[in-house]
């Protein structure tokens, strides 16, 4: 529900609704602060005959152990204001679940504002009930008793980002915070200007974002949301907060989702300056930001999203969240650089989602006396697990990390901080192998559960699940257009399914026994497949035009060259090359005509896991011989030309499973049989 800053249950963590005492224009209808004496948007003096918004009205009478509508029984009010109150309250009809309940009444308001109220009330309850997002709280019914309408929802505990930011206001946030919030903002108001029909928030601002204790964030109040129409001139009714929304919004053209980029600019601009944006109204400083304390550029980016012309706005809240996270992974790579040998325990994540296994793990930074500037030098660990970690996988805008493993969880999390982002939580047996789609917004797991699960990389939400497997999935990995996954296992198959909606393309057959790791050429056409028959197949990608749904691929290709069962297998960047990695000990390059280029015999146990660098000169290796502390418990970093070993990376205590590079090619991630994952620098 809503938090009312300043309020004395507000300070307890209550949630209530923020409703103010402000004045209305009767010419436009704006929202006026109460000392106003012209309207700020259209110019007209606010006349004594203006009706304030706050009258006396007949709410908040509702009583603690009263009952209303025969099933909500209120505990206490967290919040009045001008049009009406809010109870927090428990639904004894419904497994006594925790409850928000807004009251609006028509008690003492004049006609406007009787139409005015009424019609954003109706306007939230039906807007929130066509939604479903982790950052939008959801609605569970709407009923008129005695002279009063209500709306009952969620009841979210937690703080305004209003509040948070008056806390905060001794220190300027730290530009990953800004990134951080932005990010999830952007996340969430795409979802809605995604909708059909588009619908635009019409009052993004602070306090109308609430910030609960486990991290999650919530945008309220959609009293003034409204869907867009393809052709209208201008909005019906002209709304909005002094300094957040933008001129159109007062009446001088209809509403586009860019006035929601606008409001976001707005609330950026204040974390980053903290200068409140309704003292100033349209006007907004230039924000100077130290290199040191910002990337480059990110200024120039946020007045571009206050631009008073909507067209020079950028185009679409996904674009400005690419911006961020583009801004964000570059800062990330520059701190990588930048960061001094020193133990760093990260708070709570704002991001973690609250699960009773999720609520247990804080999340800590432990690099070791080896300077981070330095190759090899462990930047961070991430303590997330609980057990040991089997997959990891670096998004492909490189500001996320993905791992999974024993126990059960794919966790992502943020890599200039090492906090949790969500944990995907579905899955009833160990997951082995992970995969970012192209876009980085899904990730699909493999697991002995016999499932593929695909999820919504920015909430951790599972979308679907495949299950055509027949026991253990050991690999998974994405087509580079994005369309088909690939999921292989212990049932011997490699499976080409559609990755929006799962449904099976076709099965390859061709190994004799367990699949252990499958990866896409570069251009799609074909696909490696590595097995304990110890050879690696590579065969046709496209199914050719009239071929029967059932008849199998052939392969193109199958390489014998390893003398025990194969871990894993990885195209150069080019195409032109594959590595393969063994239990014999051996990381071999041949060309995809089955000629060998060169075998690398660095190891001294078997090779579990190999990445190729993205300049394509360079291959880490990952393994192990079982022993905690093992001499071969390690990573090696090679040239791909000569052969040479340029580092030995002995972070992971254990046997090393899985290793990935950063996309800019400066950090490597790597996990062993240990519940940690290692990020430590590559060059």
């Amino acid at each position: 529900m809503f938090a009312a800053p300043g309020s004395a249950d507000a300070s307890k963590g209550a949630g209530c609704m923020v409703i103010s005492s402000h004045f209305y224009c009767a010419t436009c209808g704006t929202d006026n602060p109460p000392q106003a004496a012209f309207c700020f948007a259209c110019g007209k003096p606010l006349q004594a005959s203006t009706v304030k918004a706050n009258p006396n009205s007949y709410t908040g009478l509702l009583v603690a152990n009263s009952l209303l509508h025969g099933r909500y029984c209120i505990f206490s009010q967290v919040g009045k204001g001008g049009f009406g109150a809010v109870y927090k309250a428990e639904d004894i009809l419904l497994g006594n679940r925790l409850v928000a309940i807004k009251e609006m009444s028509q008690s003492g308001l004049s006609p406007h504002e009787v139409a005015t109220a009424t019609d954003a009330f109706k306007r939230e309850a039906l807007l929130l009930a066509s939604l479903s997002h982790p950052g939008l709280p959801h609605i569970y019914d709407q009923f008129f008793e005695d002279g009063h309408w209500y709306l009952v929802m969620d009841f979210i505990e937690g703080e305004t980002f209003d509040e948070y930011l008056h806390k905060a206001a001794a220190r300027r946030l730290l530009v990953e915070e800004v990134f951080d919030i932005g990010i999830r903002l952007c996340t969430v108001i795409d979802y809605l200007h995604t909708r059909q029909p588009p619908i635009i928030f019409r009052d993004l601002k602070p306090a109308n974002i609430m910030l609960t204790p486990d991290g999650q964030i919530y945008l309220i109040d959609f009293g003034i949301a409204r869907h867009f129409k393809p052709g209208q001139t201008r909005d019906t009714m002209a709304f909005g907060s002094p300094g957040y929304a933008p001129p159109e919004q007062y009446g001088k053209a209809q509403t586009t989702p860019r006035a929601d980029i606008y409001s976001l600019g707005a609330t950026l601009h204040q974390m980053l300056t903290n200068s409140d944006p309704s003292d100033m109204p349209f006007r907004f400083a230039p924000i100077h930001l130290s290199p040191q304390l910002a990337p480059t550029g990110l200024d120039r980016f946020i007045m571009q999203m206050l631009d008073l012309d909507e067209s020079r706005r950028p185009a679409s809240m996904s674009v400005v969240k690419q911006e961020l996270q583009r801004f964000a992974s570059d800062w990330a790579a520059r701190r990588a650089h930048s960061l001094q040998p020193r133990v760093l325990y990260a708070r709570q994540s704002r991001r973690l989602p609250s699960t009773s296994f999720q609520t247990k793990q804080l999340t800590s930074f432990s690099p070791p006396v080896v300077g981070a500037t330095q190759l090899g030098g462990t930047i961070y660990t991430y303590h997330g697990h609980s057990d040991r970690v089997r997959a990891v996988a670096w998004s492909p805008d490189g500001s996320r990390i993905a791992s999974a493993g024993a126990d059960q969880t794919v966790q992502i999390w943020d890599i200039i901080t090492g906090n949790h982002i969500c944990t995907c939580l579905g899955h009833t047996d160990a997951v082995s192998a992970l995969a970012w789609s192209p876009d980085g917004r899904r990730i699909a797991s493999a697991s002995n559960d016999k499932t593929v699960q695909v999820w919504d990389a920015d909430n951790g939400q599972k979308i679907f699940a495949y299950t055509s497997h027949s026991d253990w999935v050991n690999a998974v990995a994405w087509s580079p257009d994005g369309k088909r996954i690939a999921s292989a296992g212990i049932d011997k198959t490699v499976r080409i399914w559609d990755a929006t909606t799962g449904r099976h393309i076709y099965t390859y057959r061709g190994h004799s026994d367990w699949v252990r790791a499958v990866a896409w050429s570069p251009d799609g056409s074909r696909i490696a497949s590595a097995s304990d028959d110890q050879t690696v197949h590579v065969w046709d990608a496209e199914r050719p035009p009239g071929m029967l749904q059932l008849r199998n691929p052939l392969a193109v290709n199958a390489y014998r060259g390893h003398s025990d069962r194969v871990n894993a297998v990885a195209w150069s960047p080019d195409g032109k090359r594959i590595a393969s990695a063994s239990h014999d000990q051996t990381v071999q390059l041949w060309d995809a005509s089955r000629n060998l280029i060169y075998t690398y015999r660095g190891h001294l146990s078997a090779v579990f896991a190999l990445a190729w660098s993205p300049d394509g000169k360079r291959i880490a290796s990952g393994s192990g011989d079982g022993n905690t502390d093992g001499v071969d418990n390690c990573v090696r970093v090679w040239d791909t030309t000569t052969g040479d070993t340029i580092y030995i990376y002995h972070g992971d205590r254990e046997a090393v499973h899985t290793v990935a590079w950063s996309p800019d090619g400066t950090r490597l991630v790597s996990a062993s049989r240990g519940s940690t994952v290692q990020v430590w620098q590559a060059i």
